[in-house]
């Protein structure tokens, strides 16, 4: 089994008003640096559009400063919308890689988050949605923790013959538990 962290959305327009904001980007900073020393492979994924603060280049568009910094070994999706897979690349470098399941975390919960893991799912991964490593902010009926709620709910219903989605926290991921390899 070839496994694939992918980072989504964690950028600063995305992450101004996110529930629990510190605390997430630290698990998934944490995320990052044990997959690396694990030998998985990091997939930052980015949102951008033609105007505005998620325009490529514009301060909203960038990393969320608390987030750990990509290293030359990650690599880098840029999308225009929510589905990462949705007019991307991210499929053959998910092929280029050899990866047969996608570890899930970032944000927004109910927009991307919830809209790769779909698309990762019908295009046959299996898929882990890191349950404590994802975020939103709440809307006009639901708080962000309803939302989250919401999902968990629903993605952990999913089945197929040809994939799955599991949800697990930081400390369930198998290469959070790993030995780190020298």
């Amino acid at each position: 089994m070839k496994e694939v962290l992918l980072v989504i959305d964690v950028q600063q327009a995305v992450m101004e008003s996110a529930y629990e904001k510190e605390t997430i980007i630290n698990r998934i900073s944490t995320l990052i640096r044990k997959a690396r020393l694990n030998g998985v492979p990091v997939i930052y994924v980015q949102h951008e559009d033609s105007s505005g603060p998620m325009k490529r280049g514009e301060a909203g568009w960038q990393l969320d400063a608390l987030l750990e910094r990509p290293h030359e070994t990650d690599q880098a999706i840029y999308k225009t919308k929510p589905n990462s897979f949705a007019n991307t690349n991210l499929k053959s470098v998910l092929e280029e890689l050899g990866a047969d399941h996608l570890y899930i975390c970032g944000a927004q919960t109910d927009y991307c988050v919830d809209s790769t893991c779909r698309g990762a799912f019908d295009a046959g991964y299996d898929v882990t949605l890191i349950k404590d490593a994802h975020t939103t902010m709440d809307n006009n009926h639901f708080t962000a923790e309803q939302i989250i709620a919401h999902t968990h709910t629903t993605l952990s219903n999913f089945w197929s013959p040809d994939a799955s989605i599991t949800l697990q926290t930081v400390a369930e991921v198998p290469w959070m538990k790993k030995e780190i390899k020298k």
